[in-house]
């Protein structure tokens, strides 16, 4: 087993283990976790695939040489990256509308409490 494999491996470790920690987390404001992290898959699963895909075409053209199961891991690393990029950057900016919500109506947020 290649280094490239492990590392696939653990990050599709990684990718359960985060899914299923979002997935059961309680809502607090904005977008709930759960919301989030299926809104990533669905986002992640449409560039999977295209990724895929234009790495059995592009790499070639640079010299790069996979064969399908370490495309398939290198797929799985750049998708732990970013399923944990795009969940939190939702995450964030959720509750940076919400805050400015709450700034712009003058109530008390009673979500931090």
């Amino acid at each position: 087993m290649t280094t490239l494999n492990l590392l696939g491996i653990c990050s599709f470790g990684f990718i359960i283990a985060f899914t299923y920690n979002a997935y059961n987390k309680t809502h607090t404001i904005g977008q709930s976790p759960r919301s989030a992290i299926i809104e990533a898959w669905i986002n992640i699963l449409i560039g999977f695939t295209i990724n895929f895909v234009a790495n059995i075409w592009l790499l070639p053209l640079v010299g790069a040489k996979f064969n399908g199961s370490e495309n398939l891991a290198l797929g799985c690393i750049y998708t732990s990256i970013s399923m944990f990029r795009q969940y939190f950057i939702r995450r964030w900016f959720n509750a940076k509308i919400h805050s400015v919500a709450i700034k712009l109506t003058g109530e008390k947020d009673v979500s931090s409490s």
